[in-house]
């Protein structure tokens, strides 16, 4: 009877290390003097303004059916990580894989979700149906009295 009991626990947790993981990761990038900022994100994303003077990408990662260790194998190799290229008047921010294949394990195909925010200086500006390209706004110029 200890024997069936001891079995049926390690069953269960076994079957607990293959639910639903999740990790939140984070990348910062400065822009200097761009005064653009061209975005090509696979799925989608969310933009938000904050007072920072950097872009600060937030992937929030999902997946069911995997173990810690395949969450963090793709992790590590780069499956989430965005890439950036720039000019003396332009940031290009990109993923750095624009196509993601299923995650596979031997018990089937992951369940995964994707959230991605970017936080971007409020000192740019963007169309709500054109958020690819942003820009940034015009300072504006104080008349003297």
């Amino acid at each position: 009877m200890k024997s069936y009991l001891l079995l049926l626990i390690l069953f269960l947790s076994s079957i607990s290390l293959r639910a639903q993981m999740e990790r939140t990761v984070y990348q910062s990038f400065e822009i200097d003097t761009a005064k653009t900022i061209a975005l090509k994100v696979v799925g989608e994303y969310e933009l938000q303004a904050w007072a920072g003077n950097s872009v600060l990408t937030e992937t929030n990662i999902q997946i069911w059916k995997a173990s810690p260790r395949i969450l963090d194998y793709f992790i590590e190799k780069g499956r989430y990580e965005f890439l950036q290229e720039s000019s003396p008047d332009a940031t290009y921010l990109s993923s750095r894989f624009m196509e993601r294949q299923p995650i596979k394990t031997k018990d089937g195909e992951c369940v995964e979700i994707i959230k991605v925010k970017i936080f971007v200086p409020d000192t740019f500006e963007w169309l709500p149906d054109g958020k690819n390209f942003l820009t940034k706004k015009p300072v504006p110029v104080e008349k003297p009295d």
